[in-house]
């Protein structure tokens, strides 16, 4: 029987014996690696199939130069199959482990430790896998290599096949778009290798990073969460005082004593980019030689400390190399948008409630103390009506992407997921720390006191009308009503200037802490303190009694003194943000200067003058001491 299959496979020809080994190689990942219906799944979505594709077509055009380079003899032949059974076998062991494909980790430990991981390997064995691996491999090799035909334009082929492969697993491995869990496993493999050099290059950066050694500490530190969110314009929030009820579950917090808004807050910048891994490493200033490469991060400190750490993110790491800032290879819990969501881009991350209660309250649940945990959320980016699910929107007609009602109703979902992981944080742990604060904000026109709003508040204010049934159904019928209209007053894309530039709505950001019942009123002094997010980190670092960082911070504790002269910088110049040349410093009454770094020149938005650079106030000067090269000396820390 064996004997006729092998005749038949060697009168195949060419196309199809190519064609039905992809097959082949395809039903193995999905019946032997993956789980099927995930896979198909998964598949549907934009982005999973693009890299799929990719990757099919990486693999296609290795195994054409497989058979133009190893079809001499037998002995060439094996040879050649061992670059494709090889990654094969190794992912088939991964994926049985880790439910994910090798990554520059497990690459980095086979080389290190050949014979552990042989022996890691064979401790774990799975005889399923194995059996279905060895009778794969037998008609792979049997297809590979059986046929007698001679390989027509072999030089073209190679001409062909060897740049596309290179240039595609390249491509596969280090762009931020391309994902090896969503790839076949083969090669995937292969683009593992210059994901790994992606992986060097960046722990080449961060080589002087200092150690950090915190002598014993007999004293307990608090457990501490920190929620930050995405493109919240304070002003959308009836914490802050919108008219609409956005937040009805912080206002309540609020109300009870329980939460401290803070009212005068800047952002580290106008960009996620900028905000989001400076805030992680308590800078707050220009950066133009990526100073934050060997800086230690946030969860350095905390594992210094002893804590057990987390980082769960709805959005997608990957972009602009994020993922090498946001403690990847540090943090003892590391989960991306990616993780959950095949359909995560950079305007939409996974749903916010599902990586909730998917992974953040079970693994909340699980870490001990004392742990810090940071949940970065999707939140509110644009197109806003695609950031919060139909059932929880309140406000209605959604007929733009970007209008008023589809954003407001992304304050509303944040408001529901800020709740139930505050609740479950406060359940775990009654003194735990909660710090929350999104990383800039957006310019989107606040809504009209409708005629629904006055209606609502004219019953509110009734002394004559009952709650009766009728009172029910009429408001019912009103909010049904709103949601077929075909026109809404407050859907005026034409106002909205998203997160570009540093308009007070942009950088000028929603900052909250809930802290245990004894620093409750030291934090309340603070409220209109003039605060900035880099505050965050220095508070954590008071919080784990860490008195003198390793490298130099700007944020100030909210345990201590905040000097009511104290200056903020928001900028774009720095590496993360590609060093777009300017900044503005935020005074404590919320005037600015408008610092452009190309042109050496100041503005000043009270009397909108002009200066040089060299002329402008001797306060701002002393914060961007620049010599040749454009480096700094930041003083901010010391209150200026």
């Amino acid at each position: 029987m064996l004997n006729k299959f092998i005749q038949k496979s060697k009168q195949l020809p060419e196309f199809k014996r190519f064609f039905i080994l992809i097959a082949i190689l395809f039903m193995y990942d999905v019946f032997f690696i993956r789980s099927k219906l995930s896979f198909i799944n998964n598949l549907l979505s934009g982005r999973y199939f693009v890299n799929y594709i990719l990757s099919l077509i990486v693999l296609s055009s290795l195994i054409l130069i497989i058979r133009c380079l190893f079809n001499r003899n037998t002995f060439t032949k094996l040879l050649g199959s061992l670059f494709i059974l090889a990654p094969l076998a190794i992912q088939t062991a991964h994926y049985s482990f880790y439910k994910m494909p090798i990554s520059t980790y497990g690459i980095r430990f086979f080389v290190s430790e050949p014979l552990l991981t042989i022996q890691l390997a064979f401790e774990n064995l799975n005889y399923f896998k194995i059996f279905g691996f060895i009778l794969f491999s037998l008609l792979i090799l049997l297809l590979l290599f059986t046929s007698n035909n001679q390989i027509k334009y072999k030089k073209f082929q190679l001409a062909i096949n060897f740049p596309i492969f290179v240039s595609l697993t390249i491509l596969c491995g280090m762009n931020w778009y391309l994902i090896l869990d969503y790839q076949h496993p083969i090669s995937a493999a292969y683009a593992s290798i210059p994901e790994a050099g992606r992986s060097f290059y960046f722990k080449q950066l961060k080589k002087n990073k200092p150690e950090i050694s915190l002598a014993p500490n007999s004293k307990e530190v608090p457990n501490i969460l920190w929620i930050i969110g995405e493109s919240v314009a304070k002003s959308h929030m009836s914490l802050y005082g919108y008219h609409r009820k956005t937040t009805p579950n912080l206002d309540k917090l609020k109300e009870a004593g329980i939460l401290i808004p803070f009212q005068n807050s800047v952002s580290i910048g106008p960009h996620t980019l900028i905000s989001v891994p400076y805030m992680l490493v308590g800078k707050q200033n220009i950066d133009p030689h990526g100073t934050i490469y060997s800086a230690p991060n946030i969860f350095d400190y905390a594992k210094a400390r002893g804590y057990d750490t987390a980082f769960i993110s709805s959005q997608d790491l990957r972009w602009k190399n994020f993922d090498q800032l946001s403690g990847k290879n540090i943090v003892d819990f590391y989960k991306a948008g990616t993780d959950f969501s095949a359909n995560v881009s950079v305007s939409k991350g996974a749903d916010d409630l599902k990586v909730l209660h998917t992974s953040i309250l079970p693994h909340l649940k699980q870490m001990r103390a004392p742990f810090l945990m940071i949940a970065h959320m999707d939140g509110s980016h644009y197109p806003y009506h695609i950031h919060s699910e139909k059932k929880y929107k309140k406000f209605f007609p959604e007929t733009s992407p970007n209008g008023t009602n589809a954003y407001d109703n992304t304050i509303v979902y944040s408001d529901i997921y800020l709740n139930e992981i505050i609740t479950a944080a406060r359940i775990k742990d009654p003194n735990i720390w909660i710090f929350y604060t999104t990383d800039h904000g957006q310019n989107v026109p606040l809504a009209k006191k409708d005629s629904m709003f006055k209606r609502e508040h004219e019953k509110n204010s009734s002394h004559s009308e009952n709650k009766s049934e009728r009172h029910i159904f009429s408001t019912w019928k009103e909010k049904i009503t709103a949601m077929f209209e075909k026109t809404d007053e407050n859907d005026d894309e034409g106002k909205i200037i998203f997160n570009q530039g540093y308009d007070p709505e942009i950088i000028h950001n929603a900052f909250f802490v809930l802290p245990p019942e004894p620093f409750r009123i030291k934090i309340q002094n603070k409220e209109t303190a003039p605060i900035a997010q880099s505050d965050i980190f220095a508070t954590i670092l008071d919080l784990m009694l860490i008195e003198n960082p390793v490298s130099p911070i700007d944020g100030l504790s909210l345990l201590n003194h905040i000097p009511e002269n104290r200056l903020r910088i928001s900028t774009g110049f720095v590496v993360t943000n590609d060093n777009v040349p300017e900044s503005q410093v935020t005074l404590s009454d919320n005037s600015s200067y408008f610092i452009d770094f190309s042109r050496k020149s100041v503005s000043y938005s009270v009397d909108k003058s002009v200066t040089p650079f060299e002329k402008a106030p001797q306060e701002i000067l002393d914060l961007f001491e620049l010599n040749e090269n454009d480096n700094r000396q930041t003083k901010i820390s010391a209150g200026l």
